[in-house]
């Protein structure tokens, strides 16, 4: 069976947008309508934060991919291989127009101005450096996986940094 790509406008927004971000869609209220989005709860939106996780982390696996062909000479599969990520990187955008309604799918949390969207962008920082890193970096350490505990650590660490310089980032934000 054969599929056809479909068009649709949200995905056209979404590839305008990585040429252009300046394109702004119109958005509903998110807190006046989200909690009565038919979305909110369903499968379908279970799999759309899935499909977008899955799109976004194929995204880093492919321009990893692309690294090691590029290494080992292989330049037209490296290339086969980013073309890939881009692709993966407009379906995960696509994603995010629909999701943009009902929050943020790694929060939940109201996706909408830049001083709200840095907010979010903190608090996932900050759980990150004080409290998933160092509990994996302990169950690592715990199983005898030491370089991974260090590896774990140092995220930690860069995650608090990144908190702090989004916080840095709102705080002038702000100010306009």
């Amino acid at each position: 069976m054969m599929f056809q790509l479909v068009r649709s406008p949200v995905l056209r927004v979404a590839a305008s947008r990585l040429r252009n971000p300046q394109i702004v869609t119109p958005r509903r209220n998110f807190c006046e309508e989200a909690e009565q989005d038919p979305l909110v709860g369903t499968a379908t939106h279970q799999n759309l934060k899935t499909a977008f996780v899955a799109e976004a982390m194929s995204v880093v696996r492919f321009e990893y991919f692309a690294q090691k062909a590029d290494a080992e000479g292989q330049l037209q599969a490296a290339q086969t291989l980013r073309a890939a990520a881009a692709s993966s990187l407009q379906q995960a955008f696509g994603h995010m127009e629909f999701l943009d309604y009902v929050g943020d799918p790694a929060t939940d949390a109201e996706i909408g101005d830049t001083q709200t969207n840095l907010s979010s962008a903190i608090a996932g920082e900050q759980d990150e450096g004080e409290r998933m890193y160092p509990e994996w970096s302990q169950t690592a350490a715990d199983e005898g996986h030491e370089a991974i505990s260090e590896w774990l650590s140092h995220l930690s660490v860069t995650s608090k940094r990144n908190a702090n310089s989004l916080a840095e980032a709102l705080e002038l934000a702000a100010q306009k």
